[in-house]
């Protein structure tokens, strides 16, 4: 009988270790993975040049109005569905309403791709795809206000 597949570590005394592989190839949690059906898979998108993460950064700080209003207000979702094209796209995450019209050509997804939550609360979407990123950090120069309640 064979040994089960492992690989060498080495520690901080330059020791190597022989450690088993984990989950084994034909253990229950491989299998249990392979069974499980598989969220369809995202695409990233070929950005268009100057359209990177950092080239985002920098126009974030670069001092330049990215939110199109002079002050933060309160919105009701009835006011976000009128900005909801490419020229004039908001949306509402976590109950803070967001400009994202000049973050469109930069999201690796591609424009297509954010514009379903354009005009609408997007939270669940972005939560179900996005939930590792901190929206307040990567959209905060484009915030426009708070989701507030119809009356």
């Amino acid at each position: 009988m064979s040994s089960p597949p492992s690989f060498a570590l080495v520690d901080p005394d330059n020791q190597e270790h022989q450690v088993p592989e984990f989950p084994s190839r034909d253990g229950p949690q491989r299998l249990v993975a392979a069974a499980t059906k598989q969220p369809r898979n995202r695409e990233k998108i070929r950005l268009e040049p100057g359209h990177s993460p950092l080239d985002w950064a920098k126009l974030v700080s670069s001092g330049k109005d990215l939110r199109g209003v002079s002050q933060l207000g309160r919105y009701t979702l009835e006011e976000i569905r009128q900005h909801r094209t490419q020229e004039d796209a908001w949306t509402a995450i976590a109950g803070k309403v967001y400009n994202m019209t000049p973050y469109l050509k930069f999201h690796p997804g591609g424009v297509k791709d954010l514009m379903r939550v354009a005009g609408r609360d997007g939270t669940k979407l972005f939560m179900m795809t996005h939930s590792w990123v901190n929206i307040d950090y990567l959209m905060e120069k484009c915030m426009v206000g708070f989701l507030v309640p119809s009356n």
